[in-house]
């Protein structure tokens, strides 16, 4: 008899109208639906490259104007094919069309280039590239933790924010501390909450360092919960260097060339926040050119006195395709990372990997320019940044304490033994080959070191950190 209530019950859940069944099915409780104030809002802040732009123009005369994505494009896997193949025609033209509207100072007056601030900015910080729905595995940014956000509970425009920026340009120049401030203000106003939990990747971090040093006020500061400061370059990253000088790949040469990007990236303040910083990198060679004939050979450690001689010698060989790069240089000295945020910071560094930091050109100037150089040495970090490149600052701002309020007030359970009670900034080393690594498709005991950088976003053990952050019960 049982057997046969059973059997009628799942019969009348079979003769359920589908939209009834679909409730039932779909509805479960989440996180932030059981806790609704345990979940405090996150915003997100990408890294070089992880903002998706738009490009709006308008025709002289005409009243309507058009947009399009400027970086990427939603055609670029067909321009791709064109950069590969051929450089000539049609396909060609509208490749080096593209590059050339990179430039940021290379735009008209009847065009202007903005961040994707749609879905309250999380669609302009999750993906640069989609395939239909998916995002391209490649073009991932905040992807993978917006997806384990919003099924812990997390909606867009309540809990959940992402500030897009212009990172071609320095803080100074784009509208990050504008746009965060007013992200912060309207999660206090419009929220039960009263504090946000930022999470930044690589630059990202140094120009929101320069938004909580420079920008805000303290009401704007008291907004802020803390800082998760992932894959930092505090302290610069001496491949920045080598793509000034050569180029090298820091998206995919699939999309664009080595020289492409180093041309490209001459012209972008932000990247001289990243060149080697003279307090940690000052006594290493970062670059020596000529190593094939040791009367000619030209070393050039990482201070900023040979930085920017280098710097000055190219923009003097090359002429106006690099000018401006020595007064770049000088304005990104202005930066100070040494300065402590006055918020709570979580530092994040990846470990695990080798890491470039010296390179040797055979051929001596200017013919290196177009060399492709060997590793002279490398060092412990995540392909990109090195270890102590994080480590040195975010030690420095343990000893300063210049936060107006502990990490134990971030998260009481997890901060409540000493030192944490009354300390300022956590430093946590995610090794790419450490026992709880994961990824979405990628399993414990996979490869998880490649483009470790990148992809220290996708991992597991990042995600839950950022999660147990904002969850406070």
């Amino acid at each position: 008899a049982s057997l046969r209530k059973r059997s009628l019950a799942r019969g009348q859940m079979r003769r359920l109208p589908l939209h009834l069944s679909l409730v039932v099915l779909v509805h479960s409780d989440t996180a932030c639906e059981r806790s609704p104030d345990a979940c405090e809002p996150v915003i997100l802040v990408p890294g070089v490259m992880g903002s998706r732009l738009r490009q709006h123009t308008r025709v002289p005369g005409a009243l309507q104007t058009s947009s399009s994505h400027l970086w990427l494009p939603e055609s670029h896997r067909l321009l791709a094919r064109s950069a590969l193949s051929s450089r000539s025609g049609v396909l060609g033209g509208l490749y080096r069309s593209w590059v050339k509207s990179l430039d940021p100072r290379g735009g008209s007056r009847w065009s202007v280039v903005e961040p994707d601030r749609a879905n309250w900015g999380v669609k302009g910080v999750a993906c640069i590239l989609k395939a239909g729905r998916e995002c391209v595995s490649t073009a991932k940014v905040f992807w993978d933790m917006i997806v384990a956000l919003e099924k812990a509970g997390y909606r867009a425009g309540s809990n959940l924010f992402g500030v897009p920026y212009d990172w071609r340009l320095a803080p100074t120049e784009n509208k990050l501390c504008a746009d965060l401030a007013t992200v912060l203000h309207h999660v206090t106003n419009n929220t039960r909450h009263r504090k946000a939990l930022l999470a930044a990747h690589s630059l990202g971090n140094l120009q929101l360092v320069h938004c909580l040093n420079r920008v805000f006020s303290a009401e704007t500061l008291a907004k802020v919960k803390a800082l998760v400061a992932i894959a930092p370059p505090f302290g610069g990253s001496p491949q920045v260097a080598r793509v000034l000088f050569s180029g090298a790949e820091m998206v995919s040469r699939l999309i664009i060339s080595d020289l492409e990007t180093r041309d490209f990236a001459r012209q972008m303040p932000a990247a001289y926040m990243l060149l080697p910083s003279e307090r940690v990198f000052g006594n290493d060679t970062i670059l020596s050119l000529g190593t094939g004939d040791p009367a000619a050979r030209e070393d050039y450690l990482g201070t900023a006195a040979d930085m920017g001689a280098l710097l000055r010698k190219i923009e003097a060989h090359v002429g106006p395709e690099a000018s401006g790069m020595g007064q770049a240089h000088a304005a990104s000295l202005r930066a100070d990372m040494w300065e402590a945020p006055p918020v709570p910071v979580v530092c994040v560094i990846g470990a695990g990997v080798q890491t470039h930091v010296s390179f040797g050109y055979c051929e001596g100037w200017p013919r290196s320019m177009r060399e492709e150089p060997c590793v002279l040495r490398f060092e412990d970090g995540d392909t990109t940044v090195p270890v102590r490149s994080a480590q040195s600052v975010c030690d420095h701002w343990q000893r300063q304490k210049r936060c107006l309020s502990p990490l134990s007030t971030v998260h009481p359970q997890r901060y409540r033994a000493e030192p944490f009670r009354s300390e300022c900034v956590e430093v946590v080393h995610l090794h790419c080959k450490g026992h709880t690594m994961e990824a979405e498709g990628e399993p414990r005991g996979g490869d998880h070191c490649t483009e470790y950088h990148q992809r220290i976003l996708h991992k597991r053990p990042t995600i839950d950190l950022v999660q147990s952050l904002a969850f406070n019960v």
